[in-house]
């Protein structure tokens, strides 16, 4: 695969969706709603409201995100006692996660634990990585191509699976839970109708992102496909030709699934049903 086809796509995705996001942000974070409340105080509601009094809320510098260790919501310092829309949909949107984090929603658990090991196995292939060179030098020996390859492939495969991971609980987040809570608060048709257009702008980034992360691993993957042994096929029940007097039995070859594969599909039917089902709700609200 020519290297143009991944990275004008990829440049596309990262940057067309980001950019939008950060237009709708820029333009509704002017727009001050006719409230009572900040997005301090809404989000300590919506908390409160779900009997979660023991989450913070909190202005940081790095970011809106749910610190799910410490139990907070973390708002950005320049939005959380504003009374914006961007603020409030920013906000709706980090106490959703709470809730899902207070009710076990499974899609979130995953992201959880996945992330935890895509951190894990980005550390050990930091150390593997450089280990690798020193060793092959230190022995005056090559270092294996499928091991070298196999880490690669470790590597990139956790980052893939944790990254479509997160999309089913940030779909969930934004359009089964924030919507509500923001037509809760009293907004009106038109501030929600701009509160749904941004929870979308903000979910094209995490498609995104995913996508990128697919086309970076597609390329290891095809390789690691096509790269299998012959060895490793196995010859299906056969086929029976007829030549007059006897018969010519032709097995036909097919290539044997890959652990990963096989380790991969449950995984897949579980995240994949609720991804379907929030992409269905969000094309028909759309």
């Amino acid at each position: 695969m020519h290297p143009v086809v991944i990275v004008i796509p990829a440049a596309i995705l990262i940057f067309g969706p980001r950019a939008w996001v950060s237009r709708l942000l820029s333009k509704h974070d002017k727009t001050i709603l006719d409230v009572d409340v900040t997005a301090r105080d809404f989000a300590r509601d919506a908390l409160d409201r779900q009997g979660l009094q023991l989450v913070k809320v909190e202005s940081t510098d790095i970011g809106d995100h749910y610190d799910q260790q410490n139990k907070a919501v973390r708002l950005a310092r320049n939005r959380i006692d504003r009374k914006s829309l961007a603020s409030l949909t920013t906000a709706a949107h980090e106490v959703a996660h709470a809730v899902q984090d207070a009710s076990d929603y499974p899609p979130f658990i995953w992201r959880t634990h996945l992330a935890k090991v895509a951190q894990m196995a980005g550390q050990f292939g930091a150390v593997f990585f450089v280990a690798a060179p020193l060793l092959s030098i230190s022995t005056h020996r090559p270092f294996p191509f499928r091991a070298m390859g196999s880490a690669v492939f470790g590597v990139m495969g956790a980052g893939l699976v944790a990254q479509l991971a997160a999309l089913p609980s940030e779909l969930d987040a934004s359009f089964n839970r924030a919507i509500p809570m923001l037509r809760d608060s009293c907004l009106s048709d038109e501030s929600l109708k701009d509160a749904r257009l941004i929870l979308v702008a903000c979910s094209t980034t995490y498609i995104a992102a995913s996508l990128v992360s697919i086309l970076n691993f597609w390329p290891w993957f095809i390789a690691g496909v096509t790269a299998a042994p012959p060895h490793r096929l196995r010859a299906d029940p056969v086929q029976v030709t007829a030549n007059k007097s006897r018969e010519v039995r032709m097995p036909t070859m097919r290539p044997r699934r890959s652990a990963g594969v096989r380790i991969l599909e449950p995984l897949v039917r579980q995240l994949g049903k609720p991804l379907i089902r929030c992409c269905l709700q969000l094309s028909g609200r759309t």
